[in-house]
């Protein structure tokens, strides 16, 4: 259960309150057309990205900072995404590296290599080749690319994608029901503030219904 003192709820409210003043429905931040469910007790945030992007590794360090910040009411999770021709090849790399387990050090690494060093990925071979400097086999690496685990989840990634209407990275959602672009804003810092707004106001409304369950458990008890 989500549990805040009455204290943290106060200064939630009162930033809250305050940050509304600055963001705005429709021009800071957008409602997703067929909001997607999210079970539990957590607000859920997620950043659609594409490894390829230039956007997304200038956008790295400052998600990174703001990760490391985050409570533990919040469950942060990303979803690659496949914009333009070949960025598919990245997508699919990256949920081979999630079922395998793979340090997550290597996400932080191919933006880099991609982007830092000039390295080239021609084929899904020469991104396997990248996986291996983190202790696995190439050749593991492509067979579980082609795996069950990895084929559900880039279709469940597409499903996503077209659900959050997302149109370019990086682009954050919201708890399934708002969408954050950076084109907005005249800074990541800025976006991320708007990001910080929505998710504590979807983690005060979460305590009120949690709140609301317990008194009707209650009153039904009593009865």
């Amino acid at each position: 259960m989500l549990k805040f003192s009455a204290l943290s709820l106060g200064f939630i409210v009162l930033a809250g309150t305050a940050m509304a003043e600055s963001f705005r429905e429709g021009e800071h931040y957008h409602r997703v057309v067929t909001p997607v469910s999210v079970s539990g007790e957590q607000v859920e945030v997620v950043e659609a990205f594409a490894y390829p992007c230039p956007a997304c590794r200038n956008f790295l360090p400052h998600i990174k900072a703001w990760e490391e910040e985050l409570d533990d009411n919040v469950n942060f999770r990303r979803l690659p995404v496949a914009l333009q021709r070949g960025w598919d090849l990245f997508a699919r790399a990256y949920y081979t590296a999630q079922v395998m387990d793979i340090d997550s050090a290597a996400h932080e690494a191919l933006f880099n290599a991609l982007h830092d060093e000039g390295r080239q990925f021609q084929s899904f071979d020469d991104i396997a080749d990248f996986y291996a400097e983190f202790g696995v086999e190439a050749e593991e690496f492509l067979n579980t690319s082609e795996s069950f685990a990895v084929d559900s989840r880039m279709r469940q990634n597409r499903n996503l994608i077209r659900q959050f209407g997302i149109r370019s990275t990086p682009t954050m959602i919201v708890h399934g029901k708002w969408r954050v672009q950076p084109n907005r804003f005249d800074s990541y810092q800025d976006m991320l503030e708007a990001v910080q707004y929505l998710v504590e106001r979807e983690a005060a409304e979460l305590e009120t219904a949690a709140s609301g369950d317990e008194d009707e458990q209650g009153a039904a008890a009593e009865s």
